[in-house]
């Protein structure tokens, strides 16, 4: 019934807001009767999302209440194991919703017992994907990359597919609560350990110049995969030292920390002459290129495959300086992930 109940309003409100077009004689326009005309469906667009998200929000926290009202009932009954089980099914059958909606109204509610938990940024779809995660870590990094980024549910999805979490987890404790926007962020917290490019569609034996060709031709891919806040500037920036040219593959830049951040793609494994190689594209931004409020650039080299010692003794004391990451053209299996995470 509650289900049935949100599902007139939302078409009462579409109704309501886009009506209907009515046929009648070809009408004279006026001066000013476009702009007019585009600023009404603007408003009426504005309306209709906004009454979609506040039915949704009042969707999610009334779940929370039915959650609640029903773990309470079972904890009263606890000495008996099938009460919440009959309780369930008996709602399901006087509610007309269905049992396997229940269970998860009372998993929501489990998971986030204290209701100012529940972000109202956050749709009921977004907190079907959440309660199917079992690590309250897990939960939360995802809950705040949904609100940070703008998450659809669709790429949530996609983002949980292929681990970000674990591909953005780091030793020891993982940030997942929102940032301070007066506070400029950390850069260990905007680099990931495994970049995804499983979008790009290379042939074997691919150039670093086709790999690169290839990203920039997925900008918004590429985008979505570095994150919240990165935007690209350019590609291939010529530096000339002693009279040399040499050019950076990418150079991006990232409000929050804020600083340039120049990206080196590699194809092969890791060598540490990419460091020397880095360390000098740096000092020639910071003297060249950088303002007086920025931080230092950041580096970031992106290779197929790093080794830990080798990456280890290359950085010696350049760890917040330059990061190195690996990329993977397909998904990384679970066994692969584990494997990765033992490493760490």
């Amino acid at each position: 019934m509650g289900i049935l109940r949100h599902d007139m309003m939302a078409k009462f409100i579409r109704h309501a807001l886009k009506g209907k077009k009515e046929a009648g004689p070809k009408k004279e326009v006026v001066d000013g009767y476009s702009i007019l005309l585009g600023d009404v469906r603007s408003i009426l667009d504005q309306g209709l999302s906004k009454a979609y998200k506040a039915v949704d929000n009042i969707r999610v926290q009334t779940y929370w209440q039915i959650g609640e009202r029903i773990v309470r009932e079972e904890l009263q009954h606890k000495v008996r194991a099938d009460y919440g089980q009959k309780i369930i099914d008996d709602l399901a059958v006087d509610l007309g919703i269905r049992r396997d909606e229940l269970y998860r109204i009372v998993q929501f509610y489990k998971a986030y017992p204290i209701v100012v938990t529940v972000s109202q940024q956050l749709s009921w779809s977004h907190y079907l994907e959440f309660i199917k995660m079992r690590k309250k870590e897990e939960r939360q990094f995802y809950e705040v990359q949904t609100i940070r980024n703008m998450w659809s549910v669709r790429l949530l999805r996609e983002h949980v597919q292929s681990k970000l979490y674990h591909r953005t987890k780091k030793k020891g404790k993982l940030t997942v609560t929102m940032p301070v926007q007066e506070k400029p962020v950390m850069p260990e917290d905007v680099f990931k350990n495994t970049y995804r490019f499983d979008f790009l569609r290379l042939e074997e034996g691919y150039t670093e110049s086709e790999l690169e060709n290839s990203l920039i031709s997925n900008i918004e891919r590429l985008l979505l995969e570095f994150g919240h806040d990165f935007s690209i500037c350019g590609r291939q920036r010529k530096i000339i030292i002693d009279g040399q040219v040499h050019a950076v593959d990418l150079e991006l830049y990232h409000r929050g920390v804020p600083c340039i951040v120049l990206v080196d793609l590699k194809i092969g494994k890791f060598k540490s002459e990419s460091v020397g190689q880095m360390n000098k594209y740096l000092n020639w931004y910071k003297e060249h290129k950088c303002y007086a409020w920025e931080k230092d650039p950041i580096g970031l080299i992106i290779c197929q495959n790093k080794g830990a010692e080798e990456v280890h003794y290359a950085l010696g004391g350049m760890s917040n300086k330059i990061f190195v990451a690996d990329y993977k053209l397909k998904l990384p299996s679970e066994e692969e992930i584990k494997k990765a995470l033992v490493k760490e």
